[in-house]
């Protein structure tokens, strides 16, 4: 029997999902990265006051991000796809605030945006029945 992206994503969501949150940071990594080649834009950020708190919220949010890639693998079910269904939408909307300025900005919030939609899907359909047919094949148990 072929096996299906929808099979395997359901036999292997954790991974898929610690994947994903990986896929999305470095889209914002390399977004950010990509920006210092606007010109002006180094200037731009250097003569930005940007305060304290701000900086703490945005560090701190990105820090939850990041924990997902390992959450995802070692929270137990029920709050592994509580989390990841969470913290995406958060995400999401968190990144609908701030306009896109140009053209590889739009690219970049796209594929970001993917990344997460696939990340609330992936979670929202999760079941537990997908964590015990994960535990019984890494038990080399077979269903017959």
């Amino acid at each position: 029997m072929e096996e299906t992206i929808r099979s395997r994503i359901s036999g292997e969501r954790r991974a898929v999902l610690s994947s994903l949150w990986t896929f999305v940071l470095f889209n914002m990594l390399f977004r950010d990265i990509h920006e210092f080649a606007r010109p002006g834009a180094i200037e731009e950020f250097m003569s930005m006051s940007v305060e304290e708190g701000i900086l703490l919220a945005s560090g701190v949010s990105l820090t939850v991000f990041i924990s997902l890639i390992v959450l995802s693998r070692a929270l137990p079910y029920r709050a592994a796809r509580w989390a990841n269904f969470t913290v995406s939408i958060v995400a999401l909307g968190a990144m609908s605030i701030n306009a896109p300025n140009d053209l590889d900005d739009i690219w970049f919030l796209a594929v970001e945006a993917v990344g997460l939609l696939a990340i609330i899907w992936i979670s929202w359909t999760w079941r537990p029945q997908d964590e015990s047919a994960v535990a019984t094949a890494a038990h080399g148990v077979t269903a017959r």
